[in-house]
């Protein structure tokens, strides 16, 4: 499928300039390539500044530092420019030399596309659209598609391997620390510490996240507070020009503080973080080090969002601000709300709690079945597949898409002139046991025909939706893998999902003989299971999504311990109409809500629809008129003596039930 299948060693360069946080991150993938390529040749680009950190891993056998500094000093002055250009040629040609098979962007920007042409390897790795910037990806051949936001940026590393064979799992990174620098840090520090746990607090950041800073008062507060209640060592460290910022936190403190050993280099650094039971900072560069080291981490972050760049790897607890404005995308701020409003008391009582064996770590082993996907070609066959199912042994079995439904071992679901649907063993490690598999034929008639021409067809439309709403925290089976062959009217389509078992539907849980027993239910739980299913459609609908399929047989529940887990299915004639103004989404909205009340197989008194209702609104639809909308929308009644009896689901507005109190719907 790729070189590096095609061979088991290959020469691959590796691409992640800067900054010192971002080439932290980019280590767990080079853990992971090494750990399944441990023949391949491996080169890494990165600027001089930051190629103290990388000098003697383990894992690069050619460590390529690129002179930015120097150039940007040349571009500076026109005078230079012929010696720049000169330069530039002939680094350039020390990489086209080194004739490297597979060139990995983590970069993917502008500054490290002309790398990745000078390098002309024949696999060129990038991410795709929102993740890549500045035009990169009209120069890669292959894509990796992941979300901007709601992945952290070690997992959308992880997942830049998966065109390469190797499939999206955690692997644990590696900082090298050299036999001197460690003796020199060691040196440096004794007879300065007691027998206490060692606090490494940083209070500064780089001139262009100054934003990110908290006051030094602040942390002299918090120091204060550990060296009385826990006899801790607190060692203020700093980088470059913010030896003054520590030093005033120093002189802030009532009690005893011990200012870092200046670090000659960034393997001091991660000497010094490697010697500490916690640290305490924001969101820079030294937290990452000290994350990937697992050492225990307090965050506090204020403009950017955790779940991208928060600490990964160890126990971690991440502090923030209740502001309305985090997280955002700004360089500049002039309140910085987010920042003030952490308050000493929160970070104090996080660090104890970490010195206490608390905390959470992020990184699972195992594969992470995150929404991130890149395209293939199997012959006449083209699709898509999610990252953490990109295995040899997966393609192999793709080769043959006919012979995944009619195989001896799948179970026919259904089959029909139109679709078939099979669940096969899924054959890789992992919780999954199997797949879902759905075949998709071309349709007769015009005017399906007409539909799958002027919209998205039924599984790339499915695809496309899980993918968001997995985004969104929709649960929904996660899907695989999606392929079609041909255009038009004459297109083959196929769509694996992860198979969900030992689940059952909303009706038959709630049947009179179900689980729920429903009908002699107490009335706590009957409120639990009205919330849960109002918190699973006003999910759906929150996220700007329109079913047209919504009924009960449509959301499965597994049980779980005391909390069942809920999921949406059948989501192929789902719709996204958030950007569709309040009144039409409404309209749509109550639709789903109707059909859903409809095809409920007990009976529910107002009371209880009112509740649902409630449970619906809450948090989502706030205006008074937008809730009579959606709700003549569900009362309103069908035809028939049959229509009456299933609109008794929701009985009346406002009117009280006899021998009883109503309640509002």
């Amino acid at each position: 499928m790729t070189i590096c299948e095609r061979h088991s060693g290959g020469r691959i360069l590796c691409i992640r300039l800067s900054g010192l946080g971002d080439v932290v991150h980019a280590l767990n993938a080079l853990s992971l390539l090494r750990r399944e390529r441990p023949d391949a040749h491996i080169a890494w680009l990165v600027e001089d500044r930051f190629r103290g950190l990388l000098r003697g891993h383990p894992c690069i056998d050619e460590l390529i530092g690129v002179p930015r500094g120097a150039w940007t000093a040349m571009a500076k002055n026109p005078l230079r420019w012929w010696g720049l250009g000169s330069e530039l040629r002939q680094f350039g040609l020390r990489l086209r030399r080194a004739k490297f098979d597979i060139s990995v962007d983590f970069q993917s920007s502008l500054k490290s596309a002309w790398l990745v042409l000078a390098a002309g390897a024949e696999l060129r790795v990038g991410f795709g659209r929102g993740v890549n910037r500045e035009f990169n990806l009209l120069i890669q051949n292959r894509l990796v598609r992941a979300p901007r936001t709601g992945v952290h940026r070690i997992e959308r590393d992880l997942a830049l391997l998966a065109p390469l064979g190797i499939p999206t799992r955690y692997a644990g990174p590696v900082l090298p620390v050299s036999r001197a620098d460690g003796e020199a840090m060691d040196r440096a520090l004794a007879g300065r510490l007691t027998d206490g746990p060692m606090v490494v607090i940083h209070p500064g950041t780089s001139k262009s996240a100054a934003f990110k800073r908290w006051d030094p008062g602040r942390y002299a507060r918090v120091a204060d507070r550990l060296v009385a209640e826990r006899s801790a060592d607190v060692v203020l460290s700093y980088g470059p020009q913010e030896k003054e910022l520590a030093e005033e936190v120093l002189g802030l403190m009532r009690r005893r503080g011990v200012l870092a050993p200046p670090t000659e280099n960034l393997q001091q650094l991660t000497c010094l973080l490697s010697r500490a039971d916690l640290f305490i900072g924001s969101d820079t560069g030294p937290m990452h080090v000290a994350s990937a080291l697992q050492v225990p981490v307090v965050a506090l972050f204020g403009p950017k969002d955790p779940v991208q760049t928060g600490p990964y790897c160890g126990r971690s607890i991440v502090v923030t601000a209740p502001v309305d404005c985090r997280p955002c995308t700004k360089r500049r701020c002039s309140h910085v709300r987010c920042m003030r409003n952490i308050t000493p008391t929160r970070v104090a009582q996080a660090a104890l709690d970490l010195l206490d064996g608390g905390g959470r770590c992020p990184a699972v082993d195992g594969l992470i079945r995150k929404p991130m996907t890149m395209g293939f070609r199997l012959g006449r066959w083209q699709g898509q597949i999610a990252t953490c199912y990109s295995r040899p042994e997966f393609y192999a079995r793709l080769c043959d898409p006919d012979a995944i439904i009619s195989a001896s071992d799948a179970k026919v679901i259904r089959a029909g002139q139109s679709r078939c649907s099979a669940s096969v063993p899924a054959s890789v490690e992992g919780p999954v046991e199997r797949f879902f598999v759905k075949r998709y034929y071309p349709k007769r008639g015009l005017y399906y025909k007409l539909g799958d021409l002027l919209m998205k067809p039924r599984a790339r439309n499915s695809w496309d939706c899980a993918r968001r709403l997995l985004m969104a925290g929709i649960p929904v089976p996660f899907h695989v893998c999606y392929m079609e062959k041909g255009r038009g009217w004459g297109r083959h389509q196929l769509l694996i999902a992860e198979d969900v078992t030992g689940v059952r539907g909303l009706c038959d849980w709630l049947a009179p003989d179900g689980p729920s027993h429903w009908s002699c239910a107490p009335h706590m739980a009957k409120r639990e299971a009205l919330g849960r299913a109002a918190a699973l459609v006003r999910g759906l609908h929150s996220a700007g999504f329109y079913h047209a399929d919504l009924r009960a047989n449509n959301v499965l529940i597994r049980p779980r311990g005391s909390t069942p887990e809920t999921f949406i299915v059948d989501i192929d004639r789902m719709k996204r109409v958030g950007w569709l103004p309040p009144l039409l989404r409404d309209i749509f909205y109550g639709v789903d809500l109707r059909r859903f009340a409809q095809s409920l197989k007990v009976r529910l008194t107002v009371a209880e629809a009112a509740r649902f209702f409630r449970d619906y609104c809450r948090g989502f639809i706030r205006e008074p008129h937008r809730q009579r909308v959606i709700r003549d929308i569900v009362l309103r009644s069908p035809r028939g003596s049959a229509g009456r009896r299933k609109r008794s689901l929701w009985l009346a507005r406002t009117e009280p039930q006899q021998g009883g109190k109503g309640a509002a719907v």
